[in-house]
């Protein structure tokens, strides 16, 4: 199954203004896609990954995962279905900074219900050398993939990134992307990445690129490449 949309539109309304964020989106992502969301800023990307992701609702459609009807649900079943179902992973790495890498990992552990072992994860990520370390011993690079390894602990159906390389230089962003491709094909996890840069789209199975909210254009991807052979645009 995977995620289903269908007519989902988003207004933000300030005095008598209404501002179209999303509009009109129809949409089907399967299992175990990698999915590039990709347009310039203020084209939508990060309101139409809010509201399928429960974070924020819809002005109107239906938003549908696997079995759940994610854009019926109140706050409090959207809270319960985030923490069951869903991975963060955010520009910002959002790390505890009293807490060593281990236990920033088992911050995620703790909320799931079918987690992953935080060795098993940490090594996944190429950060066991640093699980007693705190974050900041860390790089900026190895900060992101302490916030990777949290997501990805709970074992979650569906990873959501929001420009996840945006603070980063290019050698450190390929190396999060491809921590990202690895989990992905390691353990069937959907991905959608919310990117504006063109590039990263070449790593992915499908390039969604928005525009005033809306879908221009919906590519497959048949010459997928690995991440560290992105040409950085």
């Amino acid at each position: 199954m995977g995620i289903k949309l269908e007519n989902v539109t988003k207004i933000y309304t300030t005095g008598e203004v209404e501002t179209y964020a999303v509009k009109n989106i129809n949409l089907q992502v399967d299992n175990g896609q990698f999915i590039v969301l990709l347009g310039p800023s203020g084209s939508g990307k990060s309101t139409l990954l809010n509201v399928v992701s429960g974070l924020d609702n819809p002005t109107s459609g239906m938003i549908q995962i696997d079995d759940d009807l994610v854009s019926a649900m109140d706050s409090k079943q959207l809270t319960k279905f985030r923490r069951d179902n869903l991975g963060f992973i955010f520009q910002q790495y959002n790390l505890l900074q009293t807490l060593s890498v281990k236990e920033n990992v088992e911050v995620g552990r703790e909320v799931s219900t079918n987690p992953f072992t935080v060795e098993e994860v940490l090594s996944q990520v190429g950060l066991t050398p640093q699980t007693d370390k705190y974050p900041y011993q860390l790089s900026g690079g190895e900060q992101q993939r302490v916030s990777i390894a949290r997501a990805v602990v709970k074992n979650p159906k569906i990873m959501f990134c929001d420009e996840p390389t945006g603070a980063l230089d290019e050698e450190t962003a390929k190396e999060v992307l491809g921590v990202l491709q690895k989990l992905n094909q390691t353990y069937q996890t959907t991905v959608v990445l919310i990117t504006h840069n063109p590039s990263i789209g070449a790593m992915a199975d499908r390039i969604i690129k928005l525009n005033s909210g809306e879908v221009i254009e919906d590519i497959i991807n048949k010459n997928k490449v690995d991440a560290k052979e992105i040409s950085w645009g």
